[in-house]
């Protein structure tokens, strides 16, 4: 025997090994990653809805104007963060008649979908809720008009 010879048939195979490797490890990773980030968005978007919206309640004169100012204050903490505010639960309670030294409880709920595609987005139904809760204190020195 001599020492030159090669084993036929084995070109390319590392190229096959990568590939195999790629599809089997990077795309689920890539996966996660993307639902992770979904997560991290929407828990974001929903602690910052739940902070504004017990802020403008509390500077709100009455229950009225505090729920207005509860929905725009979610639309606006959510389109700032690009998520659509209509999939999220807001749920508030304030002090009776919004006295001052009361307190405003706001909880905000935002679903995200479990099973997503790097580049498509959501392609099924479990979803995990990210939940934030914010209390803000009525200030007991503001002038009410």
């Amino acid at each position: 025997m001599r020492g030159d010879q090669r084993v036929t048939g084995e070109t390319g195979m590392a190229l096959v090994e990568t590939l195999l490797v790629a599809i089997v490890l990077i795309v689920p990773l890539m996966a996660a990653l993307g639902v992770l980030s979904e997560l991290h968005r929407g828990a974001l978007a929903a602690s910052a809805a739940a902070r504004e919206a017990g802020f403008e309640a509390a500077r709100s004169d009455s229950a009225e104007q505090a729920n207005l100012a509860v929905d725009a204050a979610v639309h606006v903490a959510f389109s700032d963060h690009g998520i659509d505010a209509r999939s999220a639960d807001v749920r508030w309670t304030g002090a009776p008649g919004l006295e001052r030294g009361g307190v405003i409880e706001v909880e905000v709920a935002y679903p995200v979908e479990v099973f997503q595609l790097p580049f498509v987005g959501a392609v099924s139904e479990p979803r995990v809720w990210v939940n934030a809760r914010h209390v803000a204190r009525i200030d007991p020195y503001v002038s009410r008009g």
